[in-house]
């Protein structure tokens, strides 16, 4: 009996230094060496939308390695962390055998991963954002290092200039890479992520390529709770489609400009039809789009040359805090009307105006009917001319 025992104690402790070898069907595995993280204790986290509960936890050894297995009924987004500040996201999927390397100071920055291809896509996605988030790091090094310089409006600018370059190839790098992985849920997560504080990617902004990747991921993961959840958010999106169709026929060039009466910074309500008989851009806008704040800079030139002779901007800012708003307006100079609506996109009149994704530009007669919707800057200033 004695040998018997010795022989079943001898294979339980083999079948656990084994780590991720032999684990439940059921059951996801990560192991691996985070270096400078000796003795630390490791805490998984699961990603789900509202919430991210603690799964489970688990101390590196003196080098830094670590094994845990935890169930993974279907895929999902986990992360791994030992704080907040320092983590790396993955794309798990059941019975996965994860090897996770990194440098255990900066892990969502240097690590390397085996075993999951889900995840092997999004350390892709994160290495480029890196990048891109490394150069705005150095221009806001240059920004707070330049304020008390005389020329900092100057420096400013291109500043600005910069950051929306980088904006827009971030986007530009999403968009290739969705395209390239339409049935991935790393492809889902990279489109739901900020650029820093600014949203990149959304359906109104991008509604052929969200629904396309609604309909990949439908087929790739049916049933999926992930999948589904993001399956309910496209079908309203395409009844908001057919929604703002039928209002784009109300706003049709030579249709009277719907009212808009918004308070002002003082809190007094202005009334878009009180500047009937001026010729009046309708522009709706915020504090954190970078674009935005690249319209105001532009619209200060076309502004100053033509308020003199009868055109006005009615500027609908969609900024829910108050004191963002007019900190934001005041730097850019946008010394034009300004009114706030802090229900954002989803307020009446951005319904009301088909304003799905900002900037948004609607031109307005002198008899308060539409003239154009989203014109270009060169077009703006033609129509501007055609019509004072």
């Amino acid at each position: 009996m004695q040998v018997r025992s010795f022989y079943i104690i001898l294979l339980i402790s083999l079948w656990l230094s084994q780590g991720c070898k032999y684990i439940s069907e059921e059951k996801a595995c990560i192991s691996g060496t985070f270096t400078k993280l000796p003795e630390t204790q490791l805490y998984i986290y699961q990603i789900l939308p509202g919430s991210s509960p603690l799964l489970d936890s688990v101390y590196t050894d003196a080098s830094g390695n670590f094994s845990i297995s935890f169930p993974v009924s279907s895929a999902g987004y986990y992360s791994i962390q030992n704080n907040p500040d320092n983590e790396i996201t993955l794309v798990v999927s059941p019975a996965e055998k994860i090897i996770l390397n990194a440098d255990g100071k900066s892990l969502r920055d240097t690590y390397t991963v085996k075993g999951s291809p889900e995840t092997e896509l999004y350390c892709e996605y994160n290495r480029f954002t890196a990048t891109n988030l490394l150069k705005v790091d150095s221009l806001s090094g240059i920004f707070a290092e330049s304020r008390a310089n005389p020329d900092f409006i100057s420096i400013k600018s291109r500043l600005d200039s910069a950051y929306l370059q980088i904006f827009n190839q971030q986007k530009a790098e999403v968009i290739a890479f969705v395209n390239r992985h339409p049935a991935s849920l790393a492809s889902l997560l990279a489109v739901s992520n900020n650029f820093g504080p600014n949203p990149l990617l959304s359906e109104q902004t991008q509604p052929e390529l969200f629904l396309m990747l609604d309909s990949a991921l439908s087929i790739a993961y049916a049933g999926n709770k992930l999948v589904n959840t993001f399956h309910l958010r496209m079908i309203d999106f395409k009844a908001e489609l057919a929604e703002s169709k039928s209002r784009n026929k109300l706003l049709s060039p030579g249709m009277p400009a719907p009212e808009i009466v918004l308070p002002n910074v003082s809190g007094k309500p202005v009334l878009l039809s009180s500047l009937k008989g001026k010729l009046t851009l309708v522009y709706f806008w915020s504090s954190w789009s970078a674009q935005c704040r690249q319209a105001n800079i532009k619209l200060t030139g076309v502004y100053s040359r033509n308020h003199s002779h009868g055109f006005e901007i009615y500027a609908v800012s969609v900024d829910p805090d108050r004191e963002l708003w007019q900190k934001a307006y005041m730097l850019d100079k946008a010394y034009w009307i300004q009114v706030n609506d802090p229900k954002g996109l989803a307020s009446e009149y951005c319904r009301t105006y088909a304003v799905q994704a900002i900037p948004r530009m609607i031109l307005v007669g002198k008899n308060g009917a539409i003239i154009a919707r989203d014109p270009e800057f060169g077009e703006l200033e033609t129509l501007i001319k055609e019509n004072l």
